[in-house]
């Protein structure tokens, strides 16, 4: 008797350790199906702010990290869908290293491009400064968390120190930098001691890179005429020298001219070029300055109105569109075809223009009042009725003219004037 009730007794515990045992596996099971639905839409036009949102969402709902990958790639699409499915397997289920930079690198939403439009983010007309402040302090953050500063001091003096490093060396050398994982000041000066040994001859008569990604934008395809002239008579005066090899004088090549015996810096065909680009482009447009009235010897007053000189640049005016190159999204602007201007000039302020829409190039502008101002080239998309295409324009904060968007010069309309019309009798 006292044997079968202590089986019975081990009968009940089994029972109930079975029973544990279900109830415990099915708390940990993840029905991905029926949390599906909650994974927020994905957008091209934002993911830098969708994966931080996904992961909030994916925390506060304690989804196990392994299915993340999972529940994203129901909801990829665009480029973000051709990453995943170009994952090797065993690399598609990697969340943080794999997936999310993959997909990040793919829309160009890695540490650089923060860094650039960062730098190169400028108040819009429409904004506060408070909306600026807000947009500018958010640009920051992004560029800090895709270098994993973690709020650190010492990570962030590391991160400005390196990139005051890039803006102080060689442009080809600090593209050398950018494709380097490079953490430390310390270890680009290793890293770039280490290039200029084994390409010590290309640095020659070089000038150190201020343009590149430089958030100054002092970034122009000139060199100025005086330092030419200055590594000129430095170069002349080292070959000159005893102590210059006619041999390595004979190996040197020009890679301008392609002619053997001396370098770009000392090219006098460059120099002469040079010369010539620096030369002002003249942009003639002129209006009357509006004053409310102008005394005259017979006491009468003459007043010059906004209305008057429009309806002279009436013929002239017309309307089209403009936007960035692969923008579908066209602003309305106002054109005036301007004759007399040998460069088009846009508006500031009527598309985000940034780095990736600049040319790498300025042009120097002269006026009637024959002084030089140093304008910014920048692409863009133009829809009008003497042009249409990709172009490329001067940007200012102003224009002679109140109303004009854009300031069509010969450089685009050529020999063309106005549109030309069929009539039909």
């Amino acid at each position: 008797m006292r044997e079968r009730l202590e089986m019975e007794k081990l009968k009940i515990e089994m029972v109930k350790e079975e029973s544990n045992t279900k109830v415990q596996s099915k708390s940990d099971y993840f029905d991905a199906a029926k949390n599906i639905r909650l994974v927020p839409k994905f957008c091209e036009k934002t993911v830098d702010k969708y994966f931080p949102q996904f992961e909030k969402i994916a925390n506060n709902l304690k989804w196990p990290m392994p299915y993340w990958t999972t529940m994203l790639q129901s909801v990829f699409e665009g480029k973000a869908a051709e990453i995943y499915s170009a994952l090797p397997s065993e690399k598609s289920s990697d969340y943080d290293d794999t997936v999310k930079q993959e997909v990040l690198k793919a829309y160009e939403l890695v540490p650089e491009a923060y860094r650039q439009k960062f730098r190169s983010y400028k108040k819009f007309d429409s904004q506060t400064y408070v909306e600026f402040a807000r947009e500018k302090e958010d640009l920051f953050d992004k560029w800090l968390t895709s270098k994993k500063t973690d709020n650190n001091f010492d990570n962030l003096r590391q991160l400005m120190l390196l990139e005051e490093f890039k803006q102080c060396v060689h442009l080809d050398l600090k593209t050398h930098l950018d494709d380097k994982t490079v953490g430390t000041i310390h270890d680009a000066a290793v890293i770039s001691d280490n290039y200029t040994l084994s390409h010590k001859r290309s640095f020659k008569g070089q000038n150190v890179n201020t343009s590149s990604g430089n958030y100054k934008n002092q970034s122009t395809e000139r060199t100025d005429s005086k330092p030419v002239a200055q590594n000129k008579s430095q170069s002349s005066y080292n070959m000159s020298s005893p102590k210059f090899d006619t041999f390595e004088k004979k190996s040197l090549t020009c890679a301008y001219c392609k002619k053997i015996g001396h370098l770009m810096a000392d090219c006098f065909r460059l120099q002469k070029k040079n010369e010539r680009d620096n030369k002002p482009k003249t942009s003639a447009c002129t209006t009357p300055y509006i004053t409310s009235t102008l005394e005259c010897p017979a006491s009468q007053a003459f007043k010059s109105s906004f209305c008057d000189y429009m309806e002279e640049y009436k013929p002239f005016m017309s309307d089209g569109f403009v936007s960035i190159v692969d923008d579908t999204t066209l602003q309305p602007i106002k054109i005036l075809r301007d004759t007399g201007a040998s460069q088009s000039l846009l508006l500031e302020g009527v598309l985000p223009l940034s780095e990736k829409t600049s040319v790498g190039a300025s042009v120097l502008l002269q006026g009637v009042e024959l002084g030089c101002i140093d304008v910014p080239l920048h692409r863009i998309y133009l829809k009008s009725d003497l042009i249409t295409g990709p172009v490329v324009v001067g940007v200012r904060p102003n224009l002679p003219v109140e109303g004009v968007t854009l300031l069509l010069g010969n450089d685009l309309a050529r020999n063309k004037v106005v549109a030309e019309t069929n009539c039909y009798q």
